[in-house]
């Protein structure tokens, strides 16, 4: 017994461990109610990102400062050319990566990162500094590296300047002190992230996350026991069994601690011995083996089980329905590699807010890593001895070059890996497909938050226009509404996710919730009355509220001047953007107006006669043929894609609509269009209008327009969801 807890006192590794599982464990028992300790979670990630920038600066400028210029050349360029063709490897792999990823429908609501404008990539910027401090006062990872290796390069050629170098030598030392100290709060920190993951992330989404931890282990364990061990073997006259004989155990410790630096000793000294018994040179023993400098000089540089992490990106942008187009991958590899200098979970915060990734996926990043860890450790420890094993040998010249057994060995691992990838693709895809589920969740929404609304007529029946003249009266409207107790709203079906029947049968969505608002605070009984489908001119719209049908009519109206004519409008209290629906695949060819202005042949169909977005869009896309149909929407999202190219609406009701037809996409072509709307009312109801006006200045102020936009344009439905399966709540009942 005394050995256990002496073991369970020593070994942090198993502390981090027993966290992890307790943290898993108070997750399934307390449920949402650990959401609390992800405060603690962040904090101690943030301790551990404090040095990490100083850290960089100092331990580069130190590892070049004190090589020499003769040292540093063969080692710069030999070892780099190893370290570049160990990246080029990872870089395959991370571009094989997405093709494993099932295919599993998924679709998302809408999201202001589709609208936000586009922004490009300064590569100057990013990796060479103007100004240093302002680099590193802001996370820009690439440029900090930059810079450290200009000033650890320019030591090499400054004479008596072991000082200094130990200055910075010290420097190091010390941060690495900071991060082992926080190390120790490891054991907590990793309890609350656990604990918090577990509690809040729900079973549907633990489903999709187990694709990413099975293609990163099958992975890591061909990289680690074949391409890696196998290379040595192609280019050196070292046998493959007696590598793995050397390394199997430093990589079982690796894998078991998920801690590189506790093997590195062994992995020098097996190395050394594997290069000895191949060395025919002779080279003299009390000369410094190049391993002895490469080795320690590589931890200034990514591994490959480092850079393995950077496949969560491409992951998380699936995982949200919006996978990396193959022009972003230039950018994506570039950007990972140099940020991977530093912190992978500072690296990882940078990339997802490149891409525009929702910058919540961090936490279920970090969450992952808890698994994923040990498989990056155990490549990251392979990577060392192959780094080192070739860099020697190159410098020493043991390098043998046999053309066949290279072509032999490129040929059966690029076969492996497409074949792990494609595995794992169709074992998810055919024996355990996701149930997609997001078009129910519209589908069953409720009023948010109108719980109790007052009784409403719901009338289905769609009311005969036959005079589109104005009712003259001399009663003013507003009067007419007061004296009959009674406001009448003409709305449009199935104009998601603005005014729908839910599966319940309930008349939903959020101009009808803000006519409930409405209604509610002005003391009125409520009337809904149906829109014709068909009714898309301003006039006829008109004909509607002129016509004493209907006092408000709440499909949301672009304004224009054509429109003023016929009716008045509240102000503009939202805006809708120009938008195509496409099949997923063509997302790319729709990105930029500029582009889709070189097109020929070019379809769009528009499911209105709406005057004003036809002439918007023959300005922008004056090549373009409009086909304006009275179809549908639901019918042109099933239609023959010969038809048509894309099908034109706004953002915010095309991502409602890809929702209920994932095999849709949605693209937002920059620069974004924006438009202006608001709700039509009766000519001449001046009262009216003002009233509106001034009810809906004071529902922007309270947030409720924000509030109900945030629940049903962007989904954001975690008010109404069940509490997430918890012992204490669903076994025990010990709470409600």
């Amino acid at each position: 017994m005394r050995k256990v807890f002496k073991t369970l006192k020593s070994s942090l590794a198993l502390k981090v461990l027993i966290g992890f599982i307790l943290g898993i464990l108070a997750g399934l028992f307390f449920g949402e109610m650990t959401s609390v300790l992800g405060v603690v979670g962040l904090g101690y990630i943030r301790l551990f990102q404090m040095p990490v920038i100083p850290y960089i600066l100092v331990s580069l400028i130190s590892g070049l400062g004190k090589l020499d210029f003769i040292a540093a050349k063969g080692i710069f360029i030999k070892g780099g050319v190893v370290l570049l063709s160990l990246w080029m490897i990872v870089i395959l792999v991370l571009i094989l990566i997405p093709f494993g990823f099932p295919s599993w429908e998924s679709a998302s609501f809408f999201s202001d990162s589709l609208i936000e404008p586009e922004r490009g990539i300064n590569f100057l910027d990013l990796f060479l500094p103007s100004n240093p401090f302002h680099a590193m006062a802001n996370t820009i990872i690439p440029s900090v590296v930059t810079f450290s290796i200009a000033v650890g390069l320019a030591f090499i050629f400054i004479p008596e300047k072991s000082v200094v170098i130990e200055v910075f030598s010290k420097l190091s030392d010390s941060l690495m002190l900071i991060t082992r100290w926080v190390a120790k709060l490891a054991p907590i920190g990793v309890f609350a992230i656990a604990a918090n993951a577990a509690g809040t992330l729900r079973f549907e989404d633990l489903e999709r996350l187990q694709v990413y931890i099975v293609l990163q282990g099958c992975i890591a364990l061909v990289l680690s026991f074949w391409i890696l061990p196998r290379l040595i073997t192609v280019l050196t006259p070292i046998k493959y069994q007696d590598i793995i004989d050397s390394v199997k155990n430093p990589l079982a410790t690796a894998f078991a601690t998920a801690n590189l630096l506790v093997v590195i000793p062994i992995l020098v000294d097996n190395s050394q011995k594997l290069i000895e018994s191949i060395n025919t040179k002779n080279v003299r023993s009390d000369q410094e083996s190049p391993l002895d400098v490469i080795i320690p000089a590589s931890f200034n540089f990514p591994s490959m089980g480092k850079l393995l992490s950077l496949g969560f990106i491409p992951f998380a942008a699936w995982y949200v329905g919006s996978p990396l187009s193959p022009t972003q991958y230039p950018t994506f590899l570039v950007a990972g590699i140099a940020g991977f200098f530093a912190d992978g979970t500072l690296a990882t915060t940078f990339l997802l807010n490149l891409f525009k990734i929702p910058a919540d996926m961090l936490t279920l990043y970090i969450t992952v890593e808890i698994f994923t860890a040990r498989f990056g450790t155990l490549v990251a420890a392979m990577h060392t001895v192959a780094l080192g094993i070739l860099a020697t040998c190159a410098i020493q010249g043991l390098i043998v070059i046999r053309r066949k057994k290279i072509i032999r060995f490129i040929i059966s691992s690029i076969l492996l890996l497409i074949l792990i990838v494609g595995s794992v693709h169709f074992v998810y895809t055919y024996f355990f497909p996701s149930n997609y589920t997001k078009n129910q969740l519209l589908s069953d929404l409720p009023l948010l938050r109108v719980r109790n609304p007052q009784p409403a007529k719901v009338s289905q029946t769609i009311p005969i226009i036959n005079d589109l003249a104005e009712q003259e009266t001399e009663t003013p409207r507003y009067e007419q509404i007061k004296t009959n107790n009674l406001l009448r709203t003409c709305y449009l079906r199935n104009d998601y996710p603005f005014s729908y029947f839910n599966s319940q049968g309930d008349l939903v969505g959020l101009d009808i919730e803000m006519s409930h608002i409405l209604a509610r605070e002005l003391g009125l009984k409520l009337e809904f009355i149906p829109l014709e489908y068909t009714v898309n001119d301003r006039k006829e719209m008109a004909a509607y509220l002129n016509g004493n049908y209907c006092d408000l009519l709440i499909p949301s109206i672009a304004l224009t001047p054509q429109a003023a004519e016929v009716a008045q409008f509240t102000h503009s209290f939202s805006k809708r953007t120009l938008a195509f629906v496409i099949k997923d695949y063509k997302k790319e060819q729709f990105s930029n107006w500029k582009e889709l202005q070189k097109r020929k042949n070019l379809k769009l169909a528009i499911p209105a006669d709406v005057p004003y977005y036809i002439a918007k869009l023959k300005g922008l896309l004056p090549n373009a043929e409009i086909l304006i149909t009275k179809r549908e929407i639901e019918d042109l999202l099933v239609a023959d894609s010969n038809q048509f190219d894309a099908l034109v609406l706004p953002a915010e009701n095309a991502a409602a609509w890809t929702i209920l037809y994932p095999s849709n996409g949605i693209a937002v072509p920059k620069p974004v269009v924006s438009i202006p709307v608001g709700y039509m009312l009766p000519k001449n109801a001046n009262t009216l209008t003002d009233i509106i006006n001034v009810w809906l200045d004071l529902k922007q102020e309270d947030g409720t327009i924000q509030s109900l936009h945030n629940y049903w344009v962007q989904g954001n439905i975690d008010s109404i969801k069940k509490p997430r399966w918890s012992i204490i709540r669903d076994v025990l009942h010990w709470v409600k």
